[in-house]
C-alpha cells in the first residue's frame, strides 16, 4: 500500500480582484470592460518546504497576485476570461520547472453597456446580475481542460410555456396545462 502514497503539494492565490478596461473609440463600439475576481492554485513539488524548512520551490502568493495583475495589463487585446485563464496557467507551468498543474478559477462580474437616446454608450455600463464563471486546469504537458458556466440567470415566459405528460403516480396533484407563467433561475455549466 506504500508504494501507491503520493503526497502532492498545492498552494496557491485566492480573491485577487481585477478590473481591466480596454479604450476603444464609439466608431468601434466603445471602452470594453471586465471585472474579475481570481483564484490560482498551483500544485508543484513543495514536500521539501514542510520536511525540512526548504521554501527554494515555493511560488509566494504575493507573486501569485502580482502575476494576475501583470497578465492582466499585458493583455492589449480583449480577453474572455477563459483565455486569460489559460494565460495566467500556461505561465505557472512553463515559467516555473516545479509547477506540474495550475488550476485557474474566475468569477465574472458582468457589465453591460448602458442605452442612452436608444443607442449604446461608449462609457457608461450597469451591472448584470448572472454571474459567469470558468475554471481551467493547464498541465505541464500542455494539456488543459476548460469548464465554463453562468449562475443566478433568471428567465420568465409570461405565456405558451405549458407543462403536460409528466409521471402520473399516486402522488401526482398537478393537473396537465397548456398555459400558465414560467420563472426560473438557470446554472448551467458547460467543457
Amino acid at each position: 500500500m506504500a508504494e501507491n502514497f503520493q503526497l502532492q503539494g498545492r498552494h496557491g492565490k485566492s480573491r485577487v480582484r481585477v478590473s481591466r478596461v480596454w479604450r476603444r473609440p464609439a466608431a468601434a463600439g466603445g471602452d470594453v470592460i471586465v471585472e474579475w475576481n481570481v483564484a490560482v492554485s498551483i500544485v508543484s513539488d513543495c514536500l521539501p518546504s514542510y520536511t525540512s524548512s526548504d521554501n527554494s520551490a515555493i511560488v509566494a502568493t504575493d507573486s501569485i497576485k502580482n502575476t494576475v495583475y501583470v497578465k492582466a495589463k499585458e493583455c492589449t487585446e480583449v480577453v474572455s476570461m477563459e483565455e486569460f485563464a489559460v494565460i495566467l496557467g500556461r505561465h505557472f507551468t512553463s515559467l516555473y520547472p516545479q509547477v506540474s498543474e495550475a488550476t485557474v478559477t474566475i468569477v465574472e462580474r458582468p457589465w453591460e453597456r448602458v442605452t442612452v437616446d436608444g443607442k449604446p454608450h461608449s462609457h457608461g455600463f450597469k451591472v448584470g446580475v448572472e454571474k459567469h464563471s470558468t475554471e481551467v486546469i493547464v498541465k505541464k504537458s500542455g494539456s488543459l481542460r476548460i469548464n465554463s458556466g453562468i449562475q443566478g440567470y433568471s428567465l420568465l415566459k409570461t405565456t405558451q410555456s405549458g407543462f403536460e405528460g409528466f409521471v402520473t403516480d399516486r402522488y401526482r396533484l398537478l393537473p396537465d396545462t397548456r398555459e400558465r407563467i414560467v420563472a426560473t433561475e438557470v446554472t448551467a455549466w458547460w467543457r
